[in-house]
C-alpha cells in the first residue's frame, strides 16, 4: 500500500504527497542547507529518518480524517539508536529527530521515564508499528562518522557537541518546513530544493560592488571630521583581507562606524566566500535608522529588518512590485526570509539573535544554520546583556571556531571582551583608536555633586537646546512637568518606554527637525535616548550611572562637531523627590563610575573605559555573568544536554512585564477592531507592537483595579481610556507602592 506524508485540502488522494518523496526531498534539502555549517551528511541522515513514524497505520488513518493523536516523531530516533547502539553521534541526532516538532528536549534522567518529554523517555516509549518503512528505506545504507569535524572548545568540549546538534537540528527543521511548504502550495512534489517565493536577492559580491561604488562619494572629504571618517573607512576596507576571526571597531561617537563596519563586512565576506552579513543591535528603538542606511545603498529588497516592531503591512503598502503574486512580491519574499534568514543582509536585535541560538523550538531554530559563514557585527557591543555575557560570548566563540563566522564588536566604549575569548587574537579595525579619541573629543565630561531638580531645570532653561538623561521614568516625567512651567510646551520633549514605539518615533523625528532648524528644544529622557539615536545637542546633563551609559550620553552632545568649542556633559548626583528606587545595576555602575572619576582626569579616555569594565567584571564575578547558569545545561558528558531548560531560562528581556495596547491613532484603533473579530490574531499582534507599552505586573494590576483595562480576544490587554495616555509623556500610571523606580 502507498504511504503518504501530507494531504492537501480539496485534492484527490492520488495527489497526496508520498512519504518516500517527502523524506527523500527533505534529505536532499537538509544536506544542502547544512553544507555551510559542515553538517551536510548528518543533516541528510536525520531528514531521511525524521518521519519514519508516518509509516504507521495509525498515522495514515489520521491523514484520512481520524482525530486520534499519533506520535510520529519518536520512531526515527528509536530506529537510529537501534541501528547504532551506543554510538555517541546517534544520540545527538536522536535529539533532532524527536524534537523536529515539539523542540529539542532535555536528556532527562534514566531512572525517571515518566517525564514523557525527555529524550530518555522518548527512546523508551511505545510507538505505533512503523516497520513498513523497511520496504522503502534501507537503514544499512546509513553510515555515521567515527569522529566529528569540529574543534571543541578547550574548556567546554561538551558545549561544542551541543552546538553541533543545534546546527543539525536547524538544517532539519528548515528543510522540513521548506519541503512541506512546497507541496502544500501545490508547486510540485519533485522539487529537490524548494525556493519558490524565496531568494532572488543580489549576492554578496554584487552588494559589495554596490556599496564600494556608493562609498566613492566619500573619497574626497572637505571637512576635517569627514577626512577622519574616511580614514576610518579606508582602514576597515584595507583590513577586509585579514583571515577570519574576531575583530573590534573602537570608534568614538560620530566616527561613522555604521558604514565603516558594513564596508569591512561586505568586502571581507566577498573575499572569503561568506554568504551574509548579520548586523546585531541592542534595541529596536535604533534599528530602523541603521537599516535605513543599508537599504538606501543596497536596495530595500536585499535587507531584512527583523525585530518585533517591524510593520510588514506598512512595508507591503510602500514596496510591493506585484501585489498578490507570492513569487515576485518583494514584501512577501522578505517576510519569508524572516523565517530562516535566507537573505544576504539581516539587521536584527540582540534578543532575536541570541535567543534564536539558544532556542529549542523549531520555528526559532530554523535560522541558526544560516548564521554559518557570515560576518556578524555587534553594534554597541557594551550593551551585550551582563547577566548572559558568558553564554552569549560562548556561542559567538563556537560560531567563529567551527562555523566560518567572523565577529566584529563595534562601540565607542569597547568592553574588554578578550578575557572571555580564551586568548583568541582580536584585530582592531580602526586606525589608532587613541588618536581617534583625541581628534573626536568635543565633549568634556564633568562630575558635580548633588544637584536638585530646581537647579537642573534652571540650567536647562538657560540653553535653547539641551538634553537631560535620567535613570527612572518617574524622574523624567517630573522634570518634564517642571520644564513645561518655564517654557512653551512645544519646546520641551519627553521620552521613555511609557510611550508606545509609534509615539516615540514621532517624537524623535520632531526633536531632530527642531535641532536641525536651530529651534528651541529641551529634552528629558530615560536612558532609551542613549542607545545610538542620532541627535546633536549643544549641552547635556546625565544622572549618575555606569561609565558606558555616561559616554553614550556624551555621544548625543556636539555629535557633528558643528560647534568649535568643547561642549559639556554634566554628570550629577540627583537630589529629587521623583527619583525613587533606582535599579541595582545602575547603582552598581554609578559606584564604579565614581571610582573612575577619581582615578582618571579624562573619564572618557580609552584607559578609563578599560579600567571601568575590568572593575565591572571583577565585581560581577563568573556567576553574575551567567546568572541563569545556561552553560551548566551543556557541561555533562555522554551527550546529556538540557536544551529545553536552557531555552526557557535564556530570556534577555524578563517576562515580568505585561504588554498593554494603546489605541494611539486611527490605525491602532482599526487594528484593534480587527483583533476583536479575528480568530487568528497573531499577525495583528505583530502589527500592534508599534502601539504597545510594557509595564510591570504590579502596575498592570493597578490599572486593571481602577477599570482602565479591557481584554480583547480573551488575552490581550487594551487601555480603554485615552485620558490616561498623555500625548507628550505616554501612559499615566496611578501611584502604586514601589512604582517609582522603574527605569527606561
Amino acid at each position: 500500500m502507498p504511504y503518504y506524508a501530507h494531504s492537501r485540502e480539496g485534492v484527490n488522494k492520488t495527489e497526496w504527497q508520498l512519504l518516500l518523496d517527502h523524506l527523500t526531498n527533505a534529505s536532499e534539502i537538509a544536506a544542502d542547507l547544512g553544507r555551510d555549517a559542515g553538517v551536510s551528511e548528518l543533516a541528510r541522515t536525520v531528514a531521511l529518518l525524521h518521519d519514519l513514524g508516518k509509516y504507521s497505520a495509525e498515522f495514515q488513518r489520521r491523514l484520512e480524517g481520524s482525530r486520534a493523536r499519533v506520535d510520529h516523531s519518536t520512531a526515527g530516533a528509536q530506529a537510529l539508536v537501534l541501528r547504532f547502539p551506543g554510538h555517541p553521534v546517534a544520540k545527538l541526532l536522536a535529539y533532532c529527530i524527536v524534537g523536529h516538532h515539539a523542540g529539542l528536549p532535555d536528556y532527562g534522567d534514566a531512572t525517571d521515564v515518566e517525564n514523557q518529554g525527555t529524550l530518555v523517555s522518548r527512546l523508551k516509549a511505545n510507538v505505533p508499528d512503523y516497520s513498513a518503512f523497511e520496504d522503502e528505506i534501507d537503514l544499512a545504507q546509513i553510515a555515521l562518522p567515527s569522529r566529528l569535524d569540529i574543534h571543541p572548545l578547550r574548556e567546554s568540549p561538551h558545549y561544542s557537541l551541543s552546538f553541533l546538534t543545534r546546527m543539525v537540528y536547524s538544517a532539519l527543521v528548515d528543510s522540513d518546513f521548506l519541503e512541506t511548504e512546497t507541496y502544500m502550495r501545490g508547486d510540485g512534489r519533485d522539487v529537490a530544493v524548494p525556493r519558490l517565493g524565496r531568494g532572488g536577492y543580489a549576492d554578496i559580491a554584487t552588494l559589495c560592488r554596490t556599496l564600494n561604488e556608493a562609498l566613492q562619494g566619500f573619497s574626497h572629504p572637505r571637512t576635517p571630521i569627514n577626512e577622519k571618517r574616511n580614514e576610518i573607512l579606508q582602514s576597515c576596507m584595507a583590513k577586509a583581507g585579514c583571515r577570519q576571526g574576531f575583530f573590534t571597531l573602537t570608534v568614538p561617537t560620530g566616527g561613522g562606524k555604521t558604514l565603516s563596519s558594513m564596508a569591512f563586512a561586505l568586502n571581507h565576506a566577498a573575499r572569503h566566500g561568506l554568504k551574509r552579513v548579520i548586523y546585531v543591535i541592542p534595541y529596536t528603538s535604533i534599528i530602523e535608522q541603521n537599516a535605513a542606511v543599508f537599504k538606501g545603498i543596497l536596495g530595500e529588497e536585499n535587507v531584512l529588518e527583523h525585530h518585533a516592531n517591524f510593520d510588514w503591512e506598512q512595508f507591503r503598502d510602500r514596496y510591493s512590485d506585484a501585489p498578490g503574486d507570492m513569487t515576485n512580491n518583494a514584501a512577501m519574499k522578505l517576510k519569508l526570509a524572516a523565517e530562516n534568514w535566507d537573505i544576504p543582509i539581516i539587521v536584527t536585535t540582540n534578543v532575536q539573535f541570541f535567543e534564536s541560538l539558544y532556542a529549542h523550538r523549531s520555528s526559532r531554530s530554523r535560522k541558526v544554520h544560516n548564521v554559518a559563514k557570515s560576518v556578524v557585527i555587534f553594534d554597541e557591543a557594551q550593551m551585550l546583556p551582563l547577566g548572559y555575557l558568558k553564554p552569549c560570548l560562548m556561542a559567538v566563540r563556537e560560531l567563529v571556531t567551527n562555523y566560518g563566522v567572523t565577529a566584529v564588536f563595534c562601540t565607542a566604549t569597547q568592553p574588554r571582551l578578550e578575557r572571555f575569548l580564551a586568548d583568541q587574537a582580536v584585530i582592531e579595525l580602526a586606525p589608532n583608536p587613541t588618536d581617534l579619541y583625541s581628534f573626536f573629543k568635543r565633549v568634556r565630561v564633568r562630575h558635580v555633586d548633588e544637584m536638585d531638580d530646581e537647579t537642573l531645570v534652571e540650567q536647562m532653561s538657560n540653553h535653547e537646546q539641551a538634553l537631560c538623561i535620567v535613570n527612572t521614568r518617574r524622574h523624567a516625567r517630573g522634570l518634564y512637568q517642571m520644564l513645561i512651567d518655564r517654557a512653551y510646551a512645544g519646546e520641551v520633549f519627553h521620552l521613555s518606554t511609557l510611550m508606545c514605539p509609534a509615539h516615540r518615533q514621532a517624537t524623535i523625528a520632531e526633536i531632530r527637525q527642531r535641532l536641525s532648524e536651530g529651534l528651541p528644544c529641551r529634552v528629558v529622557s530615560t536612558q532609551i535616548m542613549e542607545a545610538g539615536i542620532d541627535v546633536d545637542f549643544p549641552v547635556g546633563f546625565r544622572s549618575m550611572a555606569g561609565l558606558d551609559a555616561i559616554i553614550q550620553a556624551a555621544g548625543r552632545v556636539n555629535r557633528e562637531a558643528k560647534r568649535p568649542e568643547v561642549c559639556d556633559l554634566t554628570v550629577f548626583e540627583p537630589d529629587s523627590e521623583f527619583v525613587g528606587r533606582t535599579p541595582g545595576f545602575i547603582r552598581q555602575g554609578g559606584d564604579l563610575a565614581r571610582q573612575v572619576f577619581r582615578q582618571h582626569d579624562d573619564p572618557a579616555s580609552l584607559a578609563a573605559i578599560a579600567n571601568y569594565f575590568d572593575q565591572l567584571y571583577e565585581v560581577q564575578g563568573d556567576h553574575a555573568l551567567d546568572v541563569k547558569r545556561i552553560l551548566s545545561c551543556f557541561d555533562r558528558g555522554d551527550g546529556q544536554f538540557e536544551f529545553q531548560r536552557a531555552s526557557e531560562a535564556f530570556k534577555l528581556i524578563e517576562d515580568n512585564t505585561v504588554p498593554v495596547i494603546i489605541p494611539y491613532d486611527r490605525r491602532a484603533r482599526h487594528l484593534l477592531q480587527q483583533l476583536k473579530e479575528s480568530e487568528y490574531p497573531r499577525s495583528l499582534l505583530r502589527r500592534l507592537q508599534l502601539y504597545t507599552v510594557s509595564i510591570y505586573e504590579r502596575e498592570f494590576q493597578t490599572l486593571e483595579g481602577v477599570g482602565l483595562i479591557d481584554i480583547y480576544a480573551d488575552s490581550h490587554a487594551v487601555l480603554n481610556d485615552l485620558g490616561h495616555y498623555d500625548r507628550r509623556t505616554g501612559l499615566s500610571l496611578p501611584e502604586s507602592p514601589g512604582g517609582a523606580g522603574i527605569f527606561l
